[in-house]
């Protein structure tokens, strides 16, 4: 099937018999290039039928580009559903800018309740109000439309601006140099065996 540019997919939800379906492939990944996995689709079945989908998960091949399977639920437009939706990040935060902090993501998404037609397509988070080393967002921070509920714990860390990591290298001193005296120890250290061979010769 995946020869013949053909894909195979399956689409289930709740109250719903799973169901096996081919798609043409090229098609699909032009709708998920806008759709995501936080826009419904409509899914037309057995050419007469549309069902309201999100797409659900998407499985890939080590060796092979392009998706090999892919999961449909099909929603209840009127029934609350948990999904996932992604965390982008914008603006410039300054220690960022001149050099001297890193932005550190732990969460790229946050899980949240909602009727699919109230889906968010992503939570934007401006890092420019953080100003300063150490300054962070947690899911508390966030602005959620109404009718949308963060299921995430309020406390959990979204961004922080930390240190610059820096990988510090500690120059080594070839034994060559080592050895060399410094200027003043090389005299007095070559006048103790010159003494030392004149009072032998008066001996």
């Amino acid at each position: 099937m995946l020869r013949e540019g053909k894909l195979p997919a399956i689409v289930y939800g709740h109250n719903t018999e799973a169901t096996p379906i081919t798609l043409d492939k090229l098609e699909f990944q032009k709708v998920f290039l806008k759709s995501g996995r936080t826009h419904l689709v409509d899914l037309v079945l057995d050419g007469d039928r549309t069902e309201k989908v999100l797409v659900r998960e998407i499985q890939t091949h080590p060796r092979r580009l392009g998706p090999i399977h892919v999961d449909f639920y099909q929603v209840d437009l009127e029934e609350k559903i948990e999904v996932d939706v992604p965390v982008r990040l914008v603006g410039e935060s300054a220690p960022v800018k001149s050099g001297d902090g890193d932005v550190l993501q732990p969460m790229h998404s946050i899980r949240v309740e909602c009727l699919p037609s109230d889906i968010p397509e992503s939570f934007e988070v401006d890092i420019s109000p953080l100003e300063e080393i150490e300054a962070e967002l947690r899911v508390s921070d966030i602005r959620v439309p109404s009718g949308v509920t963060v299921l995430d714990s309020p406390e959990e860390l979204v961004v922080k601006i930390v240190h610059k990591r820096e990988l510090k290298v500690e120059e080594e001193v070839p034994a060559a140099e080592a050895a060399v005296p410094a200027e003043g120890e090389e005299g007095a250290a070559g006048e103790a065996p010159a003494a030392q061979e004149a009072e032998e010769t008066e001996e």
